[in-house]
């Protein structure tokens, strides 16, 4: 048990104490403010982060008897495309390669890509003919596409990691 002193120090102690609680819960707020800060930062980026692509048909190339066939089907053309380049966005390519070495040379070489996703919610941001080509550009935001709400969007170097799904 404290006792007092000619100096008062159990008010001393006391005061030293309400300082110490004073200081802490100020650096309890600031911990809480900044977490409260990243939460917003992460909401914002992926609010405002946008895939964007492009597609490109040339006019000339397409199956058609009159100029405006051909038209028509370089513009579903170049939106195939765009969708195509978007969908290398979102989930990435499949590679495949074989090799075939005969006596220490290479023989053959076969390298097959493989694009596989559903891209749902795209708009097309612009669509024109310059020259030859229709080209055609959608963009996805990152918002509209599923199983992203525990996403961590802090890093663009790192990519973004989203929690593996199971689906049936």
């Amino acid at each position: 048990m404290l006792k007092l002193n000619q100096y008062g120090y159990r008010a001393k102690m006391g005061t030293m104490l309400l300082l110490g609680l004073f200081i802490l819960s100020g650096c309890s707020q600031r911990l809480m403010q900044k977490t409260q800060e990243k939460a917003e930062e992460k909401a914002i980026s992926k609010e405002y982060h946008e895939f964007v692509a492009v597609g490109y048909a040339a006019v000339a190339a397409q199956k058609g008897d009159s100029d405006d066939i051909k038209m028509l089907n370089a513009i579903k053309a170049s939106k195939i495309d765009a969708y195509k380049e978007l969908a290398e966005q979102v989930y990435g390519v499949m590679l495949t390669s074989e090799n075939s070495v005969e006596r220490h040379q290479l023989q053959d070489e076969v390298l097959e890509v493989k694009v596989v996703g559903l891209v749902r919610g795209a708009k097309v941001l612009r669509t024109y003919h310059e020259g030859d080509l229709y080209i055609t550009e959608l963009g996805l935001k990152l918002k509209t596409l599923p199983n992203t709400d525990y996403a961590d969007f802090s890093s663009t170097e790192t990519g973004i990691h989203v929690q593996p799904q199971i689906y049936y």
